[in-house]
């Protein structure tokens, strides 16, 4: 009779613990971030330069413009990076960013270079003694 409020108590807590599980994946890029102040780079002869331009963003990937807004273009960048990463023996790309393109338009880059084959991807700052 005094086991059930401790049975109940262990059943709850089991019933939080499956539902937190659940509750906290989603789909996305994981990001493996270095160590801060490691200057470790990687070689790569793959480079897209993505800037901003009003909502949008623009990739610049082989002399070509992609806006990542546009799933059509999306695609035909994501079949670019593919035939590239297919004929260099380099697997990462290397993203150079201004700081005011958002977040989720590097995370939707991120996840095309992921589905072209691309094992790393590098997104690197200006070094603070060049910036202006």
């Amino acid at each position: 009779m005094k086991l059930i409020p401790y049975f109940t108590l262990v059943l709850l807590m089991l019933m939080l613990y499956m539902l937190s599980g659940t509750l906290t994946r989603s789909e996305g890029v994981l990001f493996e971030l270095p160590e801060r102040g490691s200057g470790d780079g990687a070689a790569t002869e793959l480079v897209a330069l993505v800037l901003p331009h009003g909502q949008d963003a623009f990739v610049f990937f082989d002399d070509a413009r992609y806006v990542i807004g546009d799933e059509s273009q999306l695609a035909k960048l994501g079949e670019q990076l593919a035939e590239r990463a297919y004929k260099t023996n380099y697997k990462t790309l290397l993203v150079l960013a201004d700081r005011r393109v958002h977040a989720g338009d590097l995370l939707k880059l991120g996840s095309v270079a992921r589905t072209s084959g691309l094992e790393k991807i590098l997104f690197a700052a200006r070094r603070q003694e060049h910036a202006e």
